[in-house]
């Protein structure tokens, strides 16, 4: 038995290597994501609305309420970049769409990619703007940058602000799949157990607990083996994201200590945990990837196990 499992763990150190095993092409975004490369600031962009394509990821309620948006953006939350088919639960239901169904939306947003794009969402949400990045990187989208600080900073900037809803002439937009960024269902039922991944959940630590369960998971706790590094703490006080050092420390103080470890990030339904692979590429974590669709399916599948409470470290 003991060599039936040490058999096992080689195997999946191999599997884990196996580029076929991401969903397409694996190799990590090398030297991508950096602070410059992923974030623009409120000022930056106040001076470029007219140079570049603007995704509000804000709930639609917000793009059309009384506060209003950036001139020009359009809107653009989660749900625009997945299929709702089925129920929470279901493998369908929350999963980000195919390549070439993805390619046609971007298209539609007006992104063909060429042009920048600024993706912004606001202080206290899940890290909207952040799930978008993850999706454009995913599907081939280089030149994309998020408004660091969102709405509300760009507001307090003396940032113009419109209620006209825009809506983007179609364009043609390929892109080419980078499966580096995220993992399946099967790949996590194979591979969340290997010694050679860290598994982050970045959900509260309420939810990681299983005290709660806000959006009606089948059950509660979290995946065996997880480490629970909530997403709100990437942020300071005014919902930018931590300078450098500080977010290298918040990192490393959660036991993140080789750059070159593959990083599996899950919340429930991804949002989160595509921000906060975003997050983690630009600190230098390149082998960062998201669990999609995430928490909600592993709860729901009877051939999982979940745990409840803190892990026995």
């Amino acid at each position: 038995m003991k060599l039936l499992k040490t058999a096992k763990v080689l195997l999946l150190m191999c599997l884990l290597s196996a580029p076929s095993l991401f969903a397409g092409s694996a190799a990590a975004s090398d030297g991508l994501e950096t602070y410059q490369s992923l974030l623009t600031t409120a000022e930056w962009v106040k001076a470029n609305l007219d140079n570049v394509v603007l995704i509000d990821a804000r709930a639609q309620a917000l793009y059309k309420g009384q506060q209003g948006h950036l001139p020009g953006a359009m809107n653009a939350e989660w749900t625009y970049f997945v299929s709702m088919q089925g129920q929470p639960g279901d493998q369908t239901y929350g999963a980000v769409l195919p390549h070439a169904e993805m390619a046609k939306k971007i298209g539609d947003l007006g992104i063909d990619g060429a042009k920048t794009v600024v993706v912004y969402g606001d202080g206290g949400d899940w890290g909207n703007a952040g799930w978008v990045m993850w999706i454009l990187r995913m599907s081939g989208v280089r030149n994309a940058l998020i408004m660091d600080g969102g709405f509300t900073v760009y507001r307090a900037a003396g940032g113009q602000t419109s209620d006209t809803t825009t809506v983007n002439r179609p364009v043609a937009f390929t892109g080419e799949f980078d499966g580096s960024y995220i993992v399946d269902h099967a790949w996590m039922r194979e591979n969340f157990d290997n010694p050679e991944i860290k598994l982050i959940d970045v959900r509260s630590i309420q939810e990681y607990t299983g005290q709660i369960r806000p959006f009606g998971e089948r059950r509660p706790g979290h995946i065996p083996g997880a480490i629970n590094l909530p997403w709100a703490q990437v942020y300071t006080s005014d919902f930018t994201i931590l300078p450098e050092d500080q977010l290298a420390e918040l990192f490393e103080g959660a036991g993140l200590t080789d750059k070159n470890q593959t990083i599996i990030c899950y919340d429930t339904s991804g949002v989160r945990a595509g921000f906060m692979t975003m997050i983690l590429r630009l600190a230098g974590y390149a082998n960062a990837r998201c669990y999609n669709p995430a928490f909600q399916v592993w709860s729901a599948d009877a051939e999982t196990e979940v745990v409840q409470g803190p892990e026995p470290y």
